[in-house]
């Protein structure tokens, strides 16, 4: 049982990489270990790079079924033209496939280029020319992303998108049986699968908003997996029912500041910035962002750092996570290889620093005024922080949300809350807040992604659709797509963590584990990497208790 999500599609392009694991017929170039997150080949044998930083090759494995209710699908087998088409779709309207629905074309688009940059060598061999350079293909192709392959042979057979949503296939562990928006996700086990056969013969996802409601269900028996609120443990454990852990963090949650630029990001013929230009595919319209303004308080990095100090994190950690969270750098994890004791230097929980457990701001009211006063905010001012309502990983937002809104009172600053349904929406509200209001903030909870891809979503001017956006963002990507050397990478990393931490460019608050609440009686076992998608993936993996 899970929160829903504005993205009810049942193929992957459509979709977040969270919202497109209720779809778990789908299989990915690369997967990633249920447990440690490491990356291993999927669909492909192996895969190489040249030293140019831009060409991939992709070996394909070869008799992989796609599969119909729980059985391989005719003869169809995986092969090269299912790839193309999977491109194509997420690329949108800059492929050679008509769809409607990409999700982020823009992105895909930067990252891959189109149908021209794809060579295919034979059915079980793609060459692979990006546009520029991006070491990271691995990851954005692996089953953390909204890439999952479909059959070329049987959207012929359907009739192309519509039919495919309606009659979906994939060479995933499970196989559609129904689908009802807001309701239901509906699967059944593919027996003798390729990689790994399910315990269970069905699985049905079923989406409810209210926590208590799934507890209440889970109590009663109705449903036999949730996800946790931790502040339930306790009732839950106690009536009998087991709690698992993600095997790794899920998210880190902060706050992120909304940054728009004075004009949005178009291109002229010459491919040179113009405000009058045309926009990468999916972007917003070209001309001036309504959203920006020299004024915005939160364009003054004294601000920023001044509602840092303003947050009591452990005192939200204590509260909502029974100590139990893990302090956040955000967007550098402690077990890189990239992050530096000095970006941590405040005792965390256990009086530990740095990588051990470090907070990157003090907690300090007093000093956060004086800042303001700096600033030229003497007396506060007001902005707005847009919240999620509905989180598989972390439940407690709307709470935790209410709880910034009374740190940042403390120090004058009157912060009106926003809520929305899911992350979905919040997409929607910044494309039309980007035209009158630039003065926000929003929860934020990403997860472990590589560096030089984590400024690609949806954060920098040159997507075309940036709501987080700051000019040494954009520097940093434009070094990324020329590095190809990974210690000059790892160096051009910690300068911009040096940069991201002195500017406070967000409001990081700590990492989250996604946790769930399990019937003993029907489930042995749902021990995995969850990742921000909570309990919705690797079900496959998922043990039974026989009776």
């Amino acid at each position: 049982m899970l929160p829903p999500g504005k993205e009810q599609f049942t193929i992957p392009y459509a979709q977040s990489q969270v919202s497109e694991k209720l779809n778990p017929y789908y299989s990915h170039l690369l997967g990633r270990d249920i447990k440690t997150n490491e990356e291993y080949p999927q669909l492909i044998t192996d895969w190489s790079i040249l030293p140019d930083g831009r060409t991939y090759t992709w070996s394909l494995r070869e008799n992989i079924p796609f599969y119909r209710h729980g059985a391989p699908l005719k003869d169809y087998t995986f092969s090269a033209q299912d790839l193309v088409l999977t491109w194509d779709l997420l690329i949108g309207t800059e492929g050679n496939v008509e769809t409607k629905n990409s999700r982020s074309p823009a992105n895909w688009f930067q990252r891959m280029g189109g149908p021209e940059a794809w060579t295919v060598v034979n059915d079980h061999k793609i060459i692979q020319h990006l546009p520029r350079v991006n070491l990271d293909m691995s990851f954005l192709y692996s089953d953390e992303w909204e890439s999952g392959i479909l059959s070329k042979q049987h959207w012929d057979d359907v009739g192309g998108e519509d039919g495919y949503m309606a009659d979906p296939v994939g060479n995933g562990p499970w196989t559609y049986i129904s689908h009802e928006v807001l309701g239901t996700f509906h699967h059944q086990a593919v027996k003798d699968h390729w990689r790994k056969s399910p315990d269970f013969d069905e699985i049905e996802m079923i989406q409810v908003q209210e926590a208590a409601t799934r507890l209440a269900m889970l109590l009663a028996n109705e449903v036999h997996i949730i996800p946790l609120v931790r502040t339930q443990r306790e009732l839950i454990e106690s009536a009998g029912f087991t709690t698992f852990r993600s095997t790794l963090p899920s998210v880190h949650q902060g706050i992120g500041f909304i940054y728009y630029r004075e004009f949005a990001y178009c291109l002229d013929a010459d491919g040179n910035v113009d405000p009058n230009g045309e926009p990468p595919p999916g972007g917003v319209a070209c001309g001036r962002s309504g959203g920006w303004s020299e004024d915005i308080p939160i364009r003054n990095p004294k601000v920023r750092l001044a509602m840092n100090m303003a947050v009591n994190r452990s005192e939200i950690n204590e509260v909502f996570y029974q100590g139990q969270a893990f302090p956040l750098v955000d967007y550098f994890p402690p077990w890189r290889d990239d992050f530096q004791e000095r970006w941590a230097p405040v005792p965390g929980p256990e009086g530990k620093t740095g990588k051990a457990g470090g907070w990157p701001y003090a907690y300090d009211p007093a000093g956060a005024k004086a800042l303001l006063a700096e600033a030229g905010y003497p007396n506060g001012f007001d902005t707005t922080l847009n919240c999620l309502l509905s989180h598989r990983v972390i439940p407690e937002w709307p709470d935790i949300c209410e709880k910034l809104v009374q740190d940042f009172k403390a120090i004058g600053v009157t912060v009106g809350l926003d809520f929305v349904p899911d992350f979905g929406n919040f997409r929607t509200l910044t494309k039309t807040r980007a035209n009158h209001d630039g003065n926000w903030m929003w929860s934020a909870s990403p997860s472990l992604d590589p560096i030089c891809q984590a400024v690609t979503f949806s954060m920098i001017w040159e997507m075309g659709q940036a709501y987080r956006e700051f000019p040494e963002a954009s520097t940093f990507y434009e070094r990324c797509t020329e590095i190809t050397e990974l210690d000059e990478r790892r160096d051009l990393a910690i300068a911009f963590g040096d940069t991201w931490t002195s500017q406070a460019f967000s409001i990081p608050l700590m990492w989250v584990f996604a946790e769930v609440a399990v019937d003993p009686t029907v489930v042995a076992e749902y021990e995995v990497n969850m990742l921000h998608m909570g309990p919705v993936r690797y079900h496959e993996f998922t043990k039974a208790v026989f009776k």
